[in-house]
C-alpha cells in the first residue's frame, strides 16, 4: 500500500512538472505525507495518522 501510494504521489508531482514547463517548481518539503493547511505544507498531527493503518 505504500509503495502504492508514493508512486501515485510521483506520477502527481511529475505531472505537475508536465503541466507547467516554463516554472521552476519547489519541490523542498514535497511529501506524500504532508497536506496544505491555511495555506501552508504541514504534517498532520499524529492522531489523524493514527487512523490511516
Amino acid at each position: 500500500m505504500l509503495e502504492a501510494s508514493s508512486s501515485q504521489f510521483r506520477n502527481a508531482a511529475a505531472q505537475l512538472r508536465a503541466l507547467n514547463p516554463g516554472m521552476e517548481l519547489n519541490t523542498e518539503c514535497l511529501e506524500e505525507e504532508k497536506e496544505v493547511r491555511d495555506g501552508q505544507v504541514v504534517t498532520p498531527p499524529p492522531e489523524e495518522n493514527e487512523n490511516e493503518y
